[in-house]
């Protein structure tokens, strides 16, 4: 005979199965998938994000739903999960849609009835307080070889916005319909022709425009290919700098990246990072000259690596956050060690989705230098130390140096 166990706020008990289920119901009218969502949340020992989360609207090989248009059950595989990813604790979360019309009745969560492995593990959630927007009602950790579960209701009537900061990482609270019309515009994109296949750029003899390039040695630059390209002379500016002439030396279409070099040496440049880890969550800065047009200021802006991938799950770039705006191209987004993780390429542009941006990975910059035959000494001085942790001050004061604006005519 099964015992069953009907957990209580606080209380915990053994999860026999490593592969288990999770039926969750709601009392109410509110229906998951179009006014609640949910998210499962792997996190580390420290308790800050350790992969990508699961939603109702992107669910994981870990984490599988049982129907996409009206789900009530997942599928964890929690030894897949904990033994490959990092993970020291699953947190379930609820939540209710962000909703930007004004139009539409304020949701609330309140009750959310939880159905372990057919029922064998019970838990119902009871949100105590009003307005509540975000509750974490199951926390799923490993003890002594055993999987365990707890019964967790921690609420928020400010949405997952705390959450965000606490575990370092940017979460997708939008609602679906909104999901439905960015991955519209992304097949969109992705079916337009793409820098591989796509005919040159059309200039006039004549014509201008700008960008971003950062130097990675005393002589060369990275920028972006879509800069540079068709462009029959290159120059770059800085501040207090004389102008100086640059030529091509290596270009990659299909990376959208480029190397540029000078005869004159430059005064400082960026250190490439080094380890490939999950850095999902990362905070990263940016600097780089958007609308030079307005203003030839170097401008600086903060966010997060909010995915590990680009378009159509690309694995040459990262998603980030961090406002870009055209002219931005070019720019490095840097680690708070100073290190250059990746350099911004490209954003979705579409109503429905912001801050959707993308940079191509540090680890196919540095294999575009190596076929160049540049050698970076990793023993010299960069502009940044590369061990400490710097805030953003700090860290866009020692590498402005290496930012310059490209200007190009064609």
């Amino acid at each position: 005979m099964t015992t069953q166990t009907a957990l209580v706020l606080g209380a915990n008990t053994v999860i026999t199965q490593s592969y288990c289920s999770v039926a969750f119901s709601t009392k109410s009218n509110l229906k998951f998938g179009e006014h609640v969502g949910l998210i499962w949340l792997p996190l580390d020992e420290h308790r800050k994000a350790a992969c990508s989360p699961a939603y109702l609207h992107e669910p994981k090989d870990w984490a599988k739903l049982n129907n996409a248009d009206n789900p009530n059950i997942w599928q964890l595989d929690l030894s897949s999960l904990f033994d490959t990813q990092g993970v020291s604790f699953l947190q379930l979360i609820a939540y209710a849609y962000q909703e930007p019309s004004l139009n539409l009745p304020a949701v609330e969560l309140n009750t959310i009835s939880l159905r372990l492995n057919d029922g064998v593990i019970t838990y119902d959630f009871t949100a105590n307080e009003r307005h509540t927007k975000a509750a974490i009602v199951l926390e799923i950790y490993r003890r002594n070889g055993q999987f365990k579960c707890r019964a967790l209701g921690e609420s928020s009537s400010q949405g997952l916005a705390s959450l965000e900061h606490r575990v370092q990482i940017s979460l997708d609270t939008r609602p679906p319909d909104t999901h439905a019309l960015i991955q519209a515009a992304q097949q969109q994109q992705r079916t337009q022709p793409n820098h591989e296949t796509r005919t040159p750029r059309q200039v006039q003899a004549g014509e201008t425009w700008t960008g971003t390039a950062f130097a990675i040695d005393a002589y060369h630059l990275l920028t972006c290919y879509h800069v540079i390209e068709s462009a029959a002379m290159i120059g770059i500016r800085q501040q207090g700098q004389p102008d100086r002439e640059a030529q091509v030396v290596l270009s990659d279409i299909g990376s959208d990246s480029a190397i540029i070099r000078v005869n004159e040496p430059l005064p400082s440049y960026l250190p490439l990072a080094q380890r490939c880890s999950d850095n999902l969550g990362e905070t990263i800065t940016t600097l780089g000259f958007p609308l030079s047009g307005l203003s030839s200021q170097l401008q600086v802006t903060q966010g997060c690596i909010s995915g590990l991938t680009g378009f159509g799950d690309d694995i040459r770039y990262m998603q980030f956050t961090a406002p870009i705006q055209p002219g931005s191209s070019g720019s490095p987004l840097l680690l708070p060690t100073g290190e250059v993780v990746g350099m911004v390429t490209s954003s979705l542009v579409h109503e429905h989705a912001q801050n959707m941006n993308y940079a191509v990975k540090f680890q196919l910059l540095s294999a575009l230098l190596a076929s160049a035959g540049i050698e970076l000494d990793e023993t010299s001085n960069s502009s940044v130390a590369k061990d400490t942790p710097l805030n953003t001050p700090t860290l866009s004061k020692q590498s402005r140096g290496a930012l310059w604006l490209v200007g190009c005519q064609g």
